[in-house]
């Protein structure tokens, strides 16, 4: 069947619209936006096969022409179009499309595409000659499917030349009359070859030692270096997060929830290992696309298959149908993104307008990856791992079994109620799918009914049986007691097996794929590309899968397939020179770019080949070349500017700023903080991991990640586009973490003494640039640290300013009204700056879930910062651990000044990791004694499973008259607050630096569960009725008497750190203007850039 409308079937013009990007911008947006709009809403009535009113939409030039009531659209002009009027249906008796309006942002669309001018691909209305396909002879001449052949090199770069790469270089750049730059010294050189290929700066012994070898012999020290950064894992890591890029790598779902996926990390290692160990191409694609399907087996081999489930996924998603579609969808336009170089997508709805793509097409690549589904029961073990596991399982099942059964007929009836309550807010075609019997259920049914199943589970993980037999003690005392019962068996079950973050099949039988046009359906078959004239595939099925994906996979991998091994070969070339020899890595069609070097990036192919598509060798290839190792120092003069302003030739090394990934472990290793892994679970940022292993959660990156452009992961991201932003300025000046690695490197420097001198100046330089100082630099440096070591205040030390202090206050200086609540002979009293900053709390543990927190305070002063002025807490500061700490916002504070807030990290409802500011809107007055309180729930209200809930009270203690203020918040914590032991509890601070209390204490009470009013402190005197309440019961309660302001409570003392770094024989002063410089340096371009 003809395509209706082919670009390069309609003969191709010279293209003035696509001049640029902007021009091209406009059109991606008319084949995204409009002409599916066209296509779906309009064609049916107003193209070649019906013109109504004399109509037809399916050409610019039909339109402008217009029909019976004149031109449809005036370009540039929305309000002014009759197209517009129609669709805006303003007019009853001019209404488009008739029986139906279009959406508000469909007719949008339509006004914006028009005042850009209706931007048009450059097509004539009338057909030249075509097939039956619709393809013509500019299609089948199209360079990428031209089979791959290999180029001798041309004889040019007599003299420069290092290998035939730079043969093909030196003859583009001769036919500009241009030439090569001259080589790079070793310090340019070594440092681009670490970053490059290890994301981190060279050390000053390995600089030292390159620069020695390159005095000797330039090209031996160049391959001998190569060679041994590729041998070193950390190769794998740096080239495995280009790779991540370009899978849309993330380890949350996206959307509202991003819900956390802690088992994708092993698809991470999974990449990184591959690289490491220079598995061949071919394997590595064929893993991705079908490991289930010949080594289901093999643990290490089967996670590969996560490739395909690492799209973005919406819980709670109710229409399961349109869900199924989303999801094959993303996987099917990711698999032709990634392995192919094309935007197969644009295929969807309609014939693609720019490459010789059939809608027919795309959906016969889906079919090969129709009948998938994310397993969400299956474990990742070897067979003898699996063995081991379910014989130890099997004697806890037999050793429990009664016991089992009889929790289970108890919960059985709870279990069903939730899953016919989760079924139900499902459509009714979904929940008559669902309901069908497992084994009655098609392919495509099955994975409907397992979206749905996902939901069900997740209502089962949240049941709550205390909560649910709280009515019947009989019941619930038996369900506690069966419980506890199954815990005497735990030293008999094993550890569970890791959970299998994988794709597989449903079964063996395949789902249909429906090509729907003009309300009819076709069922598509897999295929390949119609325009390569490829057979139809083999396709055997195994045991347990279609065996669809491993034909697919073998069609990619195939050397006679003409786009695959191009467009990894031009990844590789990318990301040494920052841009491809193809400049749109993702799209190899029209609207991409043609190679700049199309001999080039054959001859580089055939080597790939040649070699068993292994990459470690096409790397020796590039970076021994004479083009990799110009220098990036040169200044274009007027002969390259005008000749090749954009360096497609290389005339020069590109230089190029680092990357996201690369600034944050060249920070962690100037300061020498940088400690390597080998792969596991992610860590957060305050790690000082590789950022390879980082939490990447879509939603939320790591500030300095993803400020610095690393992409979040929704979608297939080929090249990262380097952005300049005040925020990254910002980050890096006065950013908490960029401070303490300037520090941290001014430690390294002095290593504990108190002398900086042009020795540890040197040090620097070599360290941060891998280079030598110069001597104006060292002496300029050394008049800096000089200079501002003297305008550095000395931090004071601990005592300094405070000696005769104690810690307490009588109570009649800050407590002289306290509305009758009951408090001790003295007040605690917490000043930053003293010995009696933070009061640590040991051997008593605190309640995780339900409990209230009473204080008699007086806060003196805010602080000028944002910093919050911490009353009470058990946290760290860190976003990732869970903790809770109650305070009082300060002046930059982004709520209001004064503001009683409760900060909290935990569990939301799918166990995601969040931290939450719960702001109370009460203002705490200064320097008056107070009662504050909080009611902290981190589980479940009855209300909403989704929230938990804080309960604030403030009263002014000096006004008789002042009412008790109060206001109940809602937060998305309910999993507990179950708090590492290693985290203080203390008051008047935090576990970390800084948010100190600056008051008064006179009591502190901890009680279980959220206190009703009644029940609070501040409620001495009750009714008959609230009397009937409960005593609270406090685990703690303080009060302070006696003149032991070292010890003011049981178990309690003054946690003092060692502040003053002339302890270790650093000057304080010194250490600041150290730390200054350092600050600096990590600051600079030349740490930056590489260039």
């Amino acid at each position: 069947m003809a395509r209706p409308c082919s670009l390069l079937a309609l003969t191709l013009l010279s293209l003035p619209v696509l001049a640029t990007a902007d021009d091209r911008e406009a059109l991606r947006f008319f084949e995204t936006e409009i002409r599916p709009l066209l296509a779906n809403e309009c064609y049916k009535c107003h193209s070649a096969e019906e013109m109504k009113g004399g109509l037809r939409l399916d050409h610019r030039d039909f339109i402008l022409e217009g029909g019976d009531s004149g031109p449809a659209l005036v370009a540039g002009k929305p309000d002014d179009s009759l197209l517009v009027e129609a669709v805006r249906r303003s007019n009853p008796d001019f209404t488009m499309p008739p029986k139906k309006a279009l959406a508000p942002e469909q007719v949008a669309a339509l006004e914006k595409w028009i005042a850009l001018g209706a931007p048009w691909p450059a097509e004539v209305a009338t057909r030249g000659t075509t097939d039956e396909h619709g393809f013509t002879e500019e299609d089948r001449n199209w360079w990428a499917i031209q089979p791959v052949h290999d180029p001798e090199a041309p004889k040019a770069g007599e003299g420069w030349a290092k290998n035939p790469v730079d043969r093909f270089i030196a003859a583009k750049l001769a036919e500009k009359d241009l030439k090569p730059a001259p080589a790079a010294d070793a310090v340019e050189l070594v440092r681009r070859l670490h970053f490059d290929l290890h994301g981190l700066p060279p050390t000053p012994e390995e600089a030292a030692a390159f620069a020695q070898a390159f005095a000797k012999d330039p090209d031996k020290a160049t391959a001998e270096l190569a060679d041994r950064l590729l041998a070193s894992p950390r190769y794998g890591e740096r080239w495995g997060q280009h790779w991540l890029d370009v899978v849309r790598y993330a380890e949350s779902d996206g959307y509202r929830a991003d819900d956390y996926r802690p088992e994708s990390w092993m698809y991470r290692d999974y990449v990184i290992r591959s690289l490491n160990e220079d598995k061949p191409y071919h394997q590595f694609i064929r893993e991705q696309l079908a490991a289930d399907e010949f080594a289901a087996d093999d643990p290490d081999t089967l996670i590969a298959t996560a490739f395909l489930r690492l799209g973005i996924y919406e819980w709670n998603q109710r229409n399961a149908i349109m869900q199924w579609d989303l999801i094959l969808t993303e996987m099917t336009n990711v698999t032709g993104e990634t392995f192919l170089g094309l935007g197969i997508g644009c295929a969807q709805c309609h014939d693609h307008k720019f490459d010789p793509i059939l809608q027919k097409d795309y959906f016969a690549i889906q079919a090969f990856l129709n009948s998938t589904w994310w397993p969400e029961n299956q474990t990742l073990a070897s067979p003898a791992q699996r063995a081991e596991h379910d014989a130890k399982l099997a004697q806890w099942e037999a050793a429990t079994k009664e016991i089992r059964a009889e929790l289970e007929a108890m919960e059985k009836p709870v279990l069903e109620g939730k899953q016919k309550g989760a079924v139900k807010q499902f459509p009714d075609d979904v929940q008559e799918i669902y309901w069908k019997k497992p084994e009655e259920r098609t392919c495509y049914e099955e994975q409907i009914a397992q979206l749905v199943q996902r939901q069900v589970d997740f209502d089962y993980r949240r049941t709550d049986y205390k909560k649910t037999f709280a009515k019947d003690e009989k019941k619930l005392a038996r369900h506690t007691e069966l419980t506890e019962a199954l815990k005497q068996f735990d030293h008999l079950k094993p550890a569970p097996l890791p959970a299998a973050f994988i794709t597989t099949d449903t079964g063996t039988e395949a789902a249909n794929t429906l090509l729907k046009r003009r309300g009819k359906e076709e069922v598509v078959e897999p295929a390949f590309l119609t325009l390569l004239g490829d057979p139809a595939p083999k396709i055997e099925p195994t045991e347990k899968t279609t065996g669809r994906r491993s034909a697919l996979a073998d069609w990619i991998a195939s050397e006679k397939n003409p786009f695959t091994s191009r467009v990894m070969v031009n990844r590789v070339w990318q990301r040494h020179f920052a841009e491809g020899l193809v400049a749109t890595p993702n799209d190899f069609g029209m609207l991409g770019e043609a190679p700049s070097h199309p001999e080039l990036l054959d001859w580089l192919v055939s080597r790939f080949l040649e070699d068993d598509w292994k990459l470690k060798n096409l790397h020796r290839l590039i970076v021994t070349s004479a083009t990799y190792r110009q220098t990036a120092r040169r200044e274009p003069t007027s002969d390259e500017e005008i000749a090749d302003p954009g360096n497609r030739l290389l005339w020069r090394y590109p230089p190029q700023r680092l990357d996201a990934e690369q600034i944050r472990d060249a920070t962690l290793a100037a300061s020498g903080e940088l400690a390597h892994r080998e792969g596991g679970p992610a860590i957060d940022g305050t790690a000082p991991n590789r950022s390879v292993y980082m939490k990447k959660r879509r939603n939320t990156p790591d500030a300095m990640i993803g400020e610095f452009d690393s992409p979040a992961g929704f979608s297939s991201t080929p090249n990262r586009i380097a952005t300049t932003t005040p925020n990254q300025s910002l980050l890096l000046v006065n950013g908490a973490w960029s401070l303490e690695r300037a520090e941290a490197f001014a430690k390294r420097l002095l290593q504990g003494k108190g002398e900086f001198g042009p020795d540890q100046v040197r040090d620097a330089y070599r360290i941060a640039y891998g280079r030598e100082a110069l001597t104006a630099e060292v002496e300029t440096v050394l008049a800096f640290v000089e200079s501002q070591s003297g305008s550095i205040d000395a931090p004071a030390m601990p005592g300094d300013k405070f000696p005769n202090e104690t810690g307490l206050r009588p109570i009649s200086q800050f407590f002289s009204q306290t509305g009758g609540l009951p408090v001790g002979e003295k007040a605690l009293w917490l000043q930053p700056g003293s010995r009696f900053e933070r009061l640590e709390l040991s051997g008593l543990k605190l309640p995780e879930e339900d409990f209230t927190i009473e204080a008699v305070a007086v806060l003196d002063n805010v602080h000028s910062d944002a910093s919050v002025n911490t009353l009470f807490s058990r946290w760290d500061g860190s976003p990732d651990h869970i903790g809770w700490s109650l305070g009082v916002t300060s002046a930059k504070s982004r709520f209001d000044p004064q503001n009683f807030i409760l900060q909290i990290v935990g569990d939301d409802f799918q166990k995601n990791r969040l931290y939450e500011v719960v702001a109370s809107g009460l203002k705490v007055p200064l320097g008056k004694p107070v009662y504050l309180a909080a009611a902290i729930s981190a589980r479940p209200s009855k209300a909403d499973l989704a929230k938990g809930s804080a309960t604030f009270y403030l009263k002014d203690l000096s006004d008789p008259e002042a009412p008790l203020q109060s206001a109940t918040v809602p937060h998305q914590i309910v999993g507990g607050l179950s708090v590492k032991e290693s985290v203080a509890t203390l008051l008047g601070g935090r576990a970390q630096a800084g948010h100190l209390w600056d008051g008064q204490v006179a009591r502190l009470t901890v009680s279980e569960g959220t206190l009703r009013k009644e029940q609070l402190l501040v409620f001495p005197q009750r009714s008959d009725a609230e009397s009937l309440l409960p005593e609270p019961r406090r685990v703690l309660d303080w009060t302070f008497t006696g003149p032991d302001g070292e010890t003011p409570a049981p178990g309690t003392a003054w946690k003092r750190d060692a502040k003053d770094p002339a302890a270790s024989g650093v000057p304080p002063r010194l250490l600041g203007a150290v730390s200054d410089f350092c600050h600096a340096l990590l600051n600079s371009n030349e740490f930056l850039y590489l260039h």
